[in-house]
């Protein structure tokens, strides 16, 4: 497998309701950005769609065992290559932005199917930082 890294930028970033147990043996973390856009969901967590025209901050993390790691973080996020998913997961570039260097990166994203669902019951993340979006608005994510 030769992507080493993950994007986060929900409940799975550092302080977050659930980096402690899906994120707890990271090797790295670092603040990175890619393109697309955020919604915050009314359930408490973020939904990011693949979009050009926007972006997305969070964290790129990288793991001992990347395989293990995925599987859980597949469960987590509803994700199942050979059926019906509640998130997909995909390879992105994203940009660290500590070293402004490029590197490719599993993101979960919401299939373009729902998209008009997702705007219809969630608010649009306009900075692309869904930490401070739902601290703004006393979300609860733990």
């Amino acid at each position: 497998m030769g992507i080493r890294h993950i994007f986060v930028y929900g409940t799975l970033k550092r302080g977050m309701g659930n980096h402690e147990r899906f994120c707890g043996d990271a090797l790295t973390i670092e603040p990175a950005v890619t393109t697309g856009r955020l919604y915050h969901l009314p359930y408490g967590f973020p939904a990011m769609f693949d979009a050009p025209d926007g972006q997305v901050f969070g964290e790129v993390i990288t793991f001992p065992d990347i395989r293990e790691t995925l599987k859980r973080m597949d469960f987590l996020e509803g994700y199942r290559p050979s059926g019906t998913s509640h998130y997909d997961r995909v390879s992105k570039k994203v940009t660290i932005l500590s070293k402004r260097k490029i590197v490719s990166a599993w993101i979960y994203i919401y299939p373009d199917s729902r998209l008009e669902d997702v705007r219809r019951v969630g608010a649009l993340v306009r900075d692309g930082q869904w930490n401070s979006f739902s601290s703004r608005r006393n979300i609860v994510t733990a």
